[in-house]
């Protein structure tokens, strides 16, 4: 096993509501629950607190640093946006009463817009060139929970806890395109196989995977996890991790679908609720409902994944077989790995399916409730806000799925080198 070592849980004064990672320094922002933030700098040595400073009167519900790095966003409960510079906590810019709602999420999406939204689903865009927001969009009736965008496509999708999926272009001023109800809080979002799915995690445990430019219900659902899934964090393209309420940390690879192990534990009635991947792929750092921000040493999984893919570029250059195999850029934010499903294009990846695959995605149809980490697949009230009021959901019936033609596999899978390394690590 390996030697590397993680760094302590750096301890803080009070519940931690959302927390950042600086881009390209060993830097973490976290927002607390007293309206305070805080900004570390974290090693394995010790944490050395560089300032603190509380410009909210309620509590802090979201943090995020600028693309570059040099400056931060934080929300509150009391509605106020804060500009704040990353080098002293100092406040450059406040703007009151910026929603007629508590902020709850929030977005940076490129050096000068903003993102923000809030109890209500009210979606707000900023121009900090600008004093007042560029957008509004009010098509949802429930909580916003978690935003991601699409910068190629200038879209904006974001969950909320009203059971919709909404997309935006952020250059107009109506809904792109909105999901059909899934009769299920959307608590968190990420985007993978380069931008073509998006991965959707629920209050129910299911995590459901979306087609881009295909909005209007999910293709494929992956169960097993027996609560909430709170969080998820993007480890490549391929794979990804999800923060659920039952406090565990999983590693989860995406079509093929499977569960591949454990990566953390926060224990018993200690929700994961944010993930965050560090700038240099080193360790994972998680938050729940503690004072805590929690490290998990991940670093081993991309230094393996580089040598076994280096491995797989030799060996199929004195093949002369042409293909492009997958290999780790050590200069790159991300793993590009040799393709689980055979040929990496812009085909729908629900075309290919393994043997393994097949049989998983049947047992799943027939048992929705079947395995991976537990066997249960129980709803679960994790509401912990300071001000968590949120209305009823919208009873408006879910559309009938068709059932989907399955295809013949085109070529056979390869084991993702990212799991079989993780193998190694967790037995």
């Amino acid at each position: 096993m390996s030697d590397q070592k993680t760094p302590k849980p750096i301890e803080l004064e009070n519940t931690v509501f959302d927390f950042d990672i600086h881009p390209s320094q060993d830097l973490i922002l976290s927002g607390l629950i007293n309206g305070k933030i805080h900004c570390h700098r974290y090693g394995l040595e010790e944490h050395e607190l560089l300032w603190d400073c509380k410009p909210f009167k309620k509590s802090c519900r979201g943090v995020t640093f600028t693309p570059d790095g040099s400056h931060a966003y934080g929300i509150s409960k009391d509605r106020s946006i804060q500009y704040l510079d990353i080098s002293n906590g100092t406040v450059l810019e406040h703007k009151e009463q910026t929603h007629d709602n508590p902020l709850n999420a929030l977005l940076c999406l490129n050096a000068n817009l903003l993102a923000t939204g809030d109890d209500q689903g009210v979606i707000k865009l900023w121009d900090n060139r600008k004093p007042d927001p560029v957008m509004t969009y009010t098509e949802h009736e429930d909580f916003i929970a978690q935003m991601v965008y699409n910068a190629d496509k200038k879209t904006l999708v974001a969950v909320g806890g009203d059971g919709y999926l909404s997309t935006w272009d952020i250059r107009k001023p109506d809904v792109a395109a909105m999901s059909d109800h899934m009769e299920d809080e959307l608590l968190s979002i990420t985007l993978v196989k380069n931008n073509r799915k998006a991965v959707v995690g629920s209050q129910d445990g299911i995590l459901s995977i979306w087609n881009w430019g295909d909005w209007g219900d999910y293709k494929d659902r992956i169960v097993g996890h027996p609560s909430s899934i709170d969080a998820i964090c993007k480890l490549d393209e391929d794979t990804i991790c999800t923060g659920s309420s039952d406090g565990i940390i999983r590693l989860v690879t995406i079509l093929p679908n499977g569960f591949h192990g454990i990566l953390g534990d926060h224990g018993e009635q200690m929700p994961v609720e944010h993930l965050k991947l560090a700038h240099d792929k080193k360790y994972l750092v998680s938050s729940g409902h503690d004072s805590s921000l929690q490290f998990w040493n991940v670093g081993h999984l991309f230094d393996e994944q580089q040598d076994d893919d280096n491995d797989d570029e030799v060996a199929d250059d004195d093949e002369n077989t042409g293909s492009e195999n997958g290999n780790f850029d050590g200069n790159s934010a991300s793993i590009t790995e040799t393709p689980i499903h055979g040929n990496n294009n812009d085909d729908d990846d629900s075309n290919w399916e393994s043997e393994d695959d097949k049989n998983h995605s049947d047992h799943n149809e027939n048992n929705e409730t079947a395995a991976a980490p537990s066997n249960a697949d129980s709803k679960k009230d994790d509401s912990w806000d300071d001000d968590s009021d949120d209305s009823d959901k919208s009873s408006k019936p879910k559309r009938k799925k068709q059932q989907k033609q399955k295809k013949a596999p085109q070529k056979k899978g390869k084991t993702s080198t990212f799991s079989l390394t993780f193998r190694k690590y967790v037995g």
